[in-house]
């Protein structure tokens, strides 16, 4: 029986808000492993509402005791949108810094394991994040989230780690509350991923 330890870290989307079924896709990723003879532990590490240095802080310390030397470990990394948004109108996280910490944390992450995964970010619908209708100084901007994919994609080249574009993975019927996606919309990203990991390993 083969071993496999799938530590996926992110925010609220990862976490899994708004599926209301199944807990997200990180939880519907597991029970499809579930069914396979082999050995899948899913470790969904997402925190609502963080950034990619909040997620670089806590990075090593989740590592321990989730990687082991007798499986084969994977790494994914779903993080960006929070970093995107417009707070206060000031950049929440600037792309500068973005780049700077999502490169030190596919650092950190290889030094675990050779099979690293970066998300693409997803969509959003701007009728209800321009600006948030719970926060009034919040803004999610599509312009604004694809240009920190962009970064992502780019980071991944340049650190010959993998990158899996999402952002048409469900449209915006599939959102919940126009940031986080619905059962479908979860439902949808955890069908990609999977086959995505299925590949790698």
């Amino acid at each position: 029986m083969k071993k496999y330890n799938i530590l996926c870290f992110g925010d609220s989307i990862t976490y899994g808000c708004w599926d209301k079924v199944n807990g997200g896709w990180v939880n519907r990723l597991r029970v499809a492993y579930d069914q396979s003879k082999d050995r899948y532990m899913v470790f969904n590490l997402g925190i609502s509402g963080q950034n990619v240095l909040e997620i670089d802080e806590r990075f090593e310390n989740e590592c321990k005791g989730r990687i082991t030397d007798d499986a084969k470990n994977i790494i994914v990394i779903a993080i960006g949108i929070n970093d995107s948004q417009i707070r206060d109108q000031k950049e929440y996280v600037s792309k500068e810094v973005f780049k700077t910490t999502l490169t030190n944390l596919i650092h950190k992450a290889k030094r675990y394991t050779s099979t690293v995964l970066c998300l693409g970010l997803t969509q959003v619908d701007e009728a209800f994040t321009c600006p948030r209708p719970t926060n009034s100084t919040i803004y999610y901007h599509n312009q604004r989230i694809q240009e920190y994919d962009q970064i992502i994609k780019q980071t991944c080249l340049e650190n010959e780690v993998n990158y899996l574009y999402m952002f048409d993975s469900f449209t915006i019927n599939d959102l919940s509350d126009g940031l986080h996606p619905n059962e479908i919309g979860h439902q949808k990203m955890s069908t990609k991923i999977k086959e995505k990991i299925d590949k790698l390993i």
